[in-house]
């Protein structure tokens, strides 16, 4: 009774521990169910994200209509740009040109000096007309000076006036007073339609001719002066349209810069547009990633949720089976009796325990002496079984194998019953297949026979055919000959038709269709074409009628005059240019003449200085005309005969140069002058010389001189040095020394 008290107890407790398990997991399943929740914040943090990547994407949106605005911006304004800058390029090229023209038309007019013509203005249109009315008068001085002038005399009372139709030229012009007396004796008009002219009168048209009082005529008369009016009166227009200009480059300019600016902002705002984008992209990807995340969150918590509440409804039946072992227990523990009664039993069957433990031990004692006995003969008897085993396992097979032998013996018997009479079998059917042979032999023969007949037969066969097919292949050949022959033919007589048609403007006449026709009445085709040839020539040389030819003589009249007419005005052009170029030929020889005299001058003087005596000079050579001429330098050293340049020496050749150069500089000052090595040639002797007349040549202008020289002789005579020298290898120094100052301190000390 006691130990199935205890081993009541022990299934009571095991059977509450299993339930205290069960229900502790059970709390735990329902915690986590709980701590799961309802899966509400991950549904909110969902719906946070996909509210951000929605506006993420409005955004991602407007910034991409922003940054396409701007670069619409940026484009219209990149228009506005180049625009701006082909019209600047346009301004600036106008303003270029308008102040290069102007600059040489006012270097141009520089030239001129107290002449009338430089100080006369005409209107536009006006110009050839003053020029002819003066001349060349016009170049004559103004004032008491100088062989030709005009010195103005006052108008008298008895001055005729002009015809009628005819206006005062002064009236159009802009003249010294000295002039104004001739200019209101000079009458201007379109055309000369022969006014009479008072004595000392004179009638200019517009275009430059010239007719005087007493009859003279003068076509593109003052033709250097017209040009220099027209040059003055261009400059004046240009004075005009400077500031006009220069305003179109400002504005051009500044539109320039304000399309830059708007090109500017506009590309900053698209460069922002685009950060915003990104920005937005970003958000909008960290959103869509925030939006899975969740999603697969809450897929994840519901996938867990089902787990749990599976593993929750597994235990419920496990918990009902411990609570069953916990109540079934308890029923146990209740049946049985009272401790107390029991009690005594106990002591009075521990006493009979004991006496019993003690046979007991002893039994167990034999019992285990007998055990091993027992499993000391149970070995020798399995493995004698074993033994057996394995004996009666190879008998088997022995007598397997036996029977075996026993069959194939059989078996062998039999085969060798059934096989005896083959021998004579098979000898009956080899001697009827030899038979056999024989007779397929034979007929092999006889049918050789016959298939060398057949291949003869099919050889002539097909000999026919193909004689036969070449003779198709002839006839087909001519048949298609004919046919192309016959197309031809049909062609021909339809060009042949076309033709007459066009030709003859006739139907071509067919060939008689009846039988027996004269062949005479068909003529031969040669001489038809012939015939044909010889008559379509005749109508060639006799032409076409001209339907249009009085059109064509008077579009012949129209050319012809027009034809005259500019020959007229290019004769008039050319009479204007040859006296322009008269007019430049002799202000050129008169400009030449001096410049030639003054260097002339210049240089008889230098070389006598140079060469301490002696004489040289300038000659113009091979041509009368100062224009053609060429130049030879004659020069006569001390002791030595006249001679051109080319037969002195080197250093004879030298010095008459530098002569030369030096009466071209007096000439027409430089602010510079460069000689480099002209010194090579001289010993020192004339190296003194050529110092002594640079002292001369900078005290006299103000040209600063740049000697380029290694002779130590000169270098010692100028006012300051420049070299380049190598302290460091590799590294260049110019140095500088003031001989001048050295001078100055030396004196000092």
């Amino acid at each position: 009774m006691r130990a199935e008290r205890r081993v009541a107890e022990a299934a009571l407790e095991a059977a509450q521990a299993q339930l205290a398990r069960i229900e502790a997991e059970r709390d735990k399943l329902a915690n986590q169910i709980a701590a799961l929740g309802d899966g509400s914040a991950l549904a909110v943090a969902r719906d946070e994200a996909a509210a951000k990547a929605k506006a993420a994407a409005a955004e991602l949106k407007t910034a991409e209509a922003r940054r396409q605005q701007a670069e619409d911006g940026r484009a219209a304004a990149a228009e506005r740009r180049d625009s701006a800058e082909s019209t600047l390029s346009a301004a600036r090229a106008a303003l270029s040109a308008a102040r290069s023209e102007h600059d040489a038309l006012a270097r141009a007019l520089e030239h001129g000096g107290g002449s009338a013509i430089a100080s006369l203005a005409a209107k536009p249109g006006y110009e050839r007309a003053l020029a002819a009315a003066l001349g060349e008068d016009a170049d004559a001085a103004i004032g008491k000076d100088g062989a030709r002038r005009w010195q103005g005399s006052a108008d008298a009372p008895g001055d005729p006036a002009l015809p009628a139709g005819l206006e005062r030229l002064a009236d159009h012009v802009t003249a010294p007073a000295e002039l104004m007396r001739r200019l209101r004796q000079v009458g201007v008009t379109k055309g000369d339609l022969g006014q009479t002219l008072a004595v000392g009168q004179r009638l200019v048209t517009l275009d430059g001719r010239l007719r005087r009082w007493d009859g003279f005529v003068a076509e593109g008369a003052g033709a250097a002066a017209a040009e220099r009016l027209l040059r003055a009166n261009r400059l004046a227009e240009l004075v005009r349209q400077i500031p006009g200009l220069e305003e179109a480059v400002e504005s051009a300019l500044g539109e320039r810069d304000s399309a830059l600016k708007q090109m500017e902002s506009c590309r900053d705002a698209a460069e922002q547009a685009r950060h915003r984008a990104l920005a937005a992209e970003r958000d909008a990807r960290e959103a869509a990633r925030a939006g899975d995340t969740a999603l697969a969150a809450i897929e994840r918590v519901e996938a867990q949720r089902v787990e749990l509440h599976q593993r929750r409804e597994d235990l419920k039946p496990v918990l009902a089976a411990s609570s069953d072992a916990v109540a079934a227990a308890e029923r146990s523990l209740a049946a049985l009796p009272d401790p107390a009664s029991l009690e005594r039993d106990v002591g009075t069957a521990r006493g009979a325990a004991a006496t019993a433990a003690t046979a007991v031990a002893d039994k167990r004692a034999e019992s285990a002496t007998k055990a091993r006995e027992t499993a000391a003969d149970r070995e020798r008897h399995s493995n004698a079984g074993r033994e057996q085993g394995e004996w009666r396992r190879r008998q088997a097979d022995a007598e397997r194998r036996l029977s075996e032998a026993r069959e194939r013996r059989a078996q062998q018997a039999s085969e060798r019953s059934e096989l005896e009479s083959e021998p004579a079998e098979l000898d009956r059917q080899i001697a009827e297949l030899e038979r056999a042979n024989s007779e397929i032999q034979v007929k092999v023969g006889e049918a050789s026979a016959a298939e060398g007949d057949a291949e003869r037969a099919l050889a002539a066969a097909a000999a026919a055919v193909n004689s036969a097919g070449e003779r198709f292949s002839d006839a087909r050949e001519r048949r298609a000959g004919s046919l192309a022959r016959a197309e031809a033919q049909r062609e021909r007589s339809a060009e042949y038709a076309k033709a007459c048609v066009e030709k003859f403007e006739c139907v071509p006449q067919r060939l008689p269709e009846r039988l027996g026709f004269n062949p005479e009445e068909v003529r031969d085709a040669d001489e038809e074409s012939a015939s044909l040839e010889r008559l379509i020539a005749e109508r060639e040389r006799i032409g076409p009628v001209n339907l249009v030819a009085e059109r064509e003589l008077a579009e012949l009249d129209d050319t012809r005059t027009q034809g005259a007419a500019e020959a007229e005005e290019l004769t008039q052009a050319i009479h204007r240019l040859r006296g322009s170029i008269g007019n430049l030929n002799r202000e050129g020889r008169v400009r030449l003449l001096d410049a030639y005299e003054k260097v002339d001058g210049h240089f008889r003087r230098l070389f006598t200085t140079l060469f301490d005596g002696g004489q040289a000079h300038l000659a113009l050579v091979e041509s009368d005309d100062p224009l053609e001429a060429g130049l030879e330098i004659m020069a006569q050293p001390p002791g030595k005969r006249l001679a051109t340049l080319t037969l002195l020496s080197g250093g004879e050749q030298a010095l008459t140069a530098i002569a030369l150069i030096f009466a071209l500089f007096l000439t027409n000052p430089a602010p510079i002058c460069v000689l480099d090595e002209v010194d090579a040639p001289l010993d020192d002797a004339n190296v003194e010389r050529f110092c002594d007349l640079l002292d001369r040549m900078t005290q006299e202008t103000d040209t600063r001189y740049l000697i380029v020289t290694h002779n130590a002789v000169t270098m010692s005579r100028m006012h300051r040095l420049y070299g380049v020298t190598m302290i460091e290898k590799g590294v260049s120094r110019l140095v500088s020394v003031d001989l001048g100052g050295a001078q100055t301190l030396l004196a000092a000390e």
